[in-house]
């Protein structure tokens, strides 16, 4: 356990867990993220094991020799922040110590520069006014799940997002993806003929009215006022109907989605992150919305061909051509849409329409900087959710084809790479003791020692293996599945 004993800063600090600034934190290996006013974020995590002993402060490691921890276990520690160079966090206790090992009193410390605050467009954060006061945002009608209020939101966007104005803007758009209103979100961008510039890409409104209409779980249907008025249209009866009423609001339907994608992408890189020591994969069943199919896969990436056009050619392509090609082994894709992930195997196959999508850790970083953990703003507290934003580049490690549970699955593992935005708030650092270096402060090499200190990361194979010999069951039952629209794969009862 640790805690900021003394802090010296002329700027505002919040932690997102809510606590003061000042309180001990006692979770080993999980991060919390303190959010520093116009300047940015440091994520603190306390290493868990007994290799070694200390914090990892954005990925530079504070590290404290096993023999001079307190007795009762607390590290306190001691942040300076300055507005030009960074922070430097140090171990106030190094100084102190006496006995025949005394060490000289200089204190153990390392410094480093802060990750970015996100960018919100005012503009974006006015619109999203509108939608919400034409009652279009967030979705109105949730069976099964108990939802937020707008006053919930409100407070929850103060509490996670305290550096902006538009802090219940971004927790209503993280809010609203946990609803019905991903379908919006997810056709809306995948859809797009990407390779057509400039913006706003041209949609393929054949296939989007096509699968408005093939909805049907729930009370996610065309007949259904609720999820209609999603759309902005009006409950229908005919696929032609349908086609009509998308192509009045077809202009707005698409402005409302790239602005709720572009501030769900601000929240989410602005959400606590989850440190590799809890999890070193998450799992993510795909094709996740019920009525699309192994074919609408590949044009979920901008390195599909078909991006290019011409308007009015299907979006579709068959997933065998998708594997041979530029989503095979070495290849990087970049999502057009965001996606959902889960903390385990047995969940994500639930969701499975033929694909197990597993995501490794990133490569030497403590935290998970692509994805943010949503449950919290979610629609339902049990529903675990993780979600990378909409551009997120992926490494395709391997591809697995194998029979689960007597289903055909491709298991697809993935390792997040970082974006531009993303590699310019990861500190460049040349101090000697960091994350890629850990082997300097303990005789293991650092990927044995992440290995040993953070959960097992399975291959292909293996979770192939694991799979088909769990009995467990999924951690939320099939009714809870099936809100959202995420398809529920197994049948009633096999579980």
């Amino acid at each position: 356990m640790w805690c900021l004993k003394e802090v010296k800063s002329s700027f505002k600090l919040w932690f997102s867990d809510g606590e003061a600034i000042n309180a001990t934190r006692f979770e080993i290996g999980v991060s919390y993220r303190l959010i520093v006013d116009q300047l940015g974020f440091l994520d603190l995590v306390e290493i868990p094991g007994q290799l070694l002993n200390g914090v990892i402060a954005n990925d530079e490691l504070l590290s404290v020799p096993l023999d001079d921890a307190d007795t009762d276990g607390l590290m306190n520690l001691s942040l300076c922040v300055d507005e030009t160079s960074g922070y430097v966090l140090t171990y106030m206790d190094s100084a102190v110590k006496t006995g025949p090992n005394t060490r000289s009193p200089e204190p153990i410390s390392v410094s480093g520069k802060f990750k970015p605050l996100p960018s919100v467009s005012a503009a974006d954060a006015a619109f999203l006014d509108t939608m919400i006061k034409g009652k279009y945002v967030p979705y109105p009608k949730i069976p099964d799940a108990p939802g937020k209020t707008i006053e919930e939101l409100k407070q929850l966007g103060q509490k996670l997002f305290p550096f902006t104005p538009y802090s219940f803007q971004l927790a209503v758009c993280v809010y609203d993806w946990t609803t019905a209103s991903f379908t919006r979100m997810v056709f809306m961008k995948i859809f797009e003929y990407t390779g057509i510039p400039p913006q706003p890409f041209p949609i393929d409104q054949d296939s989007i009215a096509a699968q408005i209409w093939a909805s049907n779980w729930g009370t996610y249907n065309p007949q259904d006022e609720a999820y209609m008025n999603s759309f902005m249209m009006k409950p229908s009866h005919s696929k032609d109907d349908v086609k009509a009423q998308l192509r009045s609001v077809a202009a707005d339907l698409h402005k409302l989605s790239h602005v709720q994608n572009e501030l769900l992408s601000v929240a989410l890189q602005a959400l606590p992150r989850t440190s590799i020591f809890q999890h070193s994969q998450l799992f993510s069943g795909q094709v996740d919305i019920y009525q699309l199919g192994l074919s609408h896969f590949g044009i979920e990436f901008l390195q599909c061909p078909l991006n290019d056009g011409p308007v009015g050619k299907e979006l579709v392509t068959a997933f065998d051509d998708v594997l041979a090609s530029y989503v095979s082994t070495g290849e990087t894709i970049t999502t057009k849409m965001a996606w959902s992930f889960t903390d385990t195997v047995d969940d994500g196959m639930h969701y499975s329409n033929g694909i197990l999508l597993v995501a490794n850790m990133p490569g030497n970083s403590s935290v998970w900087d692509h994805v943010a953990y949503v449950t919290p703003l979610s629609d339902d507290p049990k529903k675990t959710e993780y979600t990378f934003p909409p551009g997120t580049n992926f490494e395709v490690q391997s591809t697995t084809k194998a029979t689960i549970r007597g289903k055909s699955t491709v298991v697809i593992t993935l390792k997040p790479l970082p974006s531009k935005k993303q590699q310019t708030g990861v500190l460049s650092s040349n101090r000697e003791y960091t994350m890629a270096n850990i082997s300097a402060l303990s005789p293991n090499e650092s990927n044995d020692y992440l290995k040993k200190a953070s959960p097992r990361m399975l291959d292909g194979n293996q979770v192939v293996k694991a799979i088909n010999s769990s009995t467990a069951a999924p951690s939320l039952p099939h009714t809870l599945h099936k809100t959202g629209g995420r398809r529920c794969a197994c049948e009633e009862g096999t579980w």
